[in-house]
């Protein structure tokens, strides 16, 4: 079982990342360029989870293999964002890729101007 803190610093720790904690949400967002590619919360009966990018057809895949831990994105677009539950066993390394993977969403979709200031690849992410 991952450790909230522990994705939360990996998250942090992605190139630009920006941190803020929105009160009226109770919840931790990870910006880049502006745009929100991680959130960290609570769900509806308090079980903490992250809230991520993906691509929609990895996102099917994933809601299937881990039925009850990767659910639609909580308080998001249920086709583009996927929340995971981190009070049970789910695999670190998955997590991490899910995490690099919502970043590389969100970079890749922001307005060239933007992805030229931070130094960003044009290029399409690899997700």
């Amino acid at each position: 079982m991952i450790q909230r803190d522990k994705i939360l610093q990996y998250a942090k720790a992605k190139p630009h990342a920006e941190h803020e904690y929105k009160e009226a949400w109770e919840a931790d967002v990870l910006t880049v360029g502006g745009k929100a590619f991680a959130r960290f919360g609570a769900y509806r009966d308090g079980r903490p989870i992250v809230t991520l990018k993906a691509n929609p057809e990895k996102a099917l895949i994933l809601r299937e293999a881990y039925e009850g831990i990767v659910i639609p994105g909580y308080y998001s677009d249920k086709k583009h964002w996927i929340s995971i539950f981190l009070d049970v066993p789910f695999e670190d390394i998955l997590l991490f890729g899910l995490v690099d993977d919502s970043y590389a969403l969100v970079l890749v979709g922001l307005p060239q101007k933007v992805r030229d200031s931070l130094g960003a690849p044009p290029s399409e992410p690899k997700v």
